[in-house]
């Protein structure tokens, strides 16, 4: 898949890449192979084959952070179906939304099939490890709202490991708003007693947690579980609805795994 755009290539846009593939060059190796099938030359044609060797060194070592910085936000799609067993999708909640006068309260990383829970007090710096052992994260806003935060909260110059924005690849592939709009339009259901916590009633329930109401924590924590679940379905959604074979986890058995 991430071996079939060429839009990340100077000079390249969606006309140029439909007149490539018009000509059977279908891939990278396509033209790496085929160099005078390319309908331009000179200089503009050794930085296009120079930047495609490069692009597929990256791609054969697993250097998705090279991918990521390369490809534009509308094509990691294709990055995350080709490492979709390797992602790490995680969310935090915090007590507000700026990261200088908020802190994080909860932050669940999905990795592997198992879910991780990193508390305020406890065990929150233990994310950092979890994100060092990841070869790729993903989140829903991430680039606007989790990742800065992280990097903040803790302190740190930069998450340090490749990431994904959901939500602009859902953007990209016609699927615009919030996660939960999008998880009604996917027809994905949260289990009932969370499906109308929001971000308010998120600080509330922290609140309560801190005041020693153990109720509190807990559904805080299945909010916080089944914002993660929902984006790994949505990806898992909209990846499949690509023809992309994936496979496929159920919903109710994967939110069956937090109630």
């Amino acid at each position: 898949m991430i071996d079939q755009t060429f839009i990340h290539c100077t000079g390249i846009g969606p006309k140029t890449e439909k007149r490539l593939k018009s000509l059977g060059l279908l891939s990278w190796s396509d033209c790496l192979k085929t160099p005078d099938s390319l309908p331009f030359g000179g200089q503009r044609r050794d930085q296009f084959l120079e930047q495609l060797e490069a692009s597929r060194v990256a791609l054969e070592k697993d250097d998705i952070g090279y991918l990521v910085k390369q490809l534009p936000s509308k094509e990691h799609w294709r990055i995350l179906a080709d490492y979709f067993d390797q992602a790490t999708f995680f969310d935090i909640e915090t007590t507000g939304l700026s990261s200088y006068d908020s802190i994080i309260t909860v932050i669940v990383a999905y990795q592997k099939g198992q879910l991780h829970t990193f508390l305020f007090q406890e065990n929150l710096d233990d994310f950092l490890e979890m994100v060092e052992n990841s070869s790729l994260l993903v989140a829903f806003n991430g680039n606007s709202f989790d990742i800065p935060f992280v990097e903040n909260a803790f302190n740190i110059p930069d998450i340090g490991c490749p990431f994904i924005d959901l939500r602009w690849i859902c953007y990209h592939l016609g699927y615009r708003g919030g996660l939960k709009s999008i998880e009604k339009e996917l027809y994905i259901k949260r289990p009932q007693e969370i499906a109308s916590i929001d971000g308010f009633e998120a600080i509330s329930l922290f609140l309560d947690w801190q005041k020693g109401d153990q109720q509190a924590k807990e559904k805080l924590v299945r909010y916080c579980k089944a914002d993660v679940l929902s984006t790994y379905l949505v990806a898992q959604q909209i990846i499949s609805d690509l023809e992309i074979n994936l496979q496929f986890i159920d919903q109710a058995k994967l939110f069956s795994t937090i109630i």
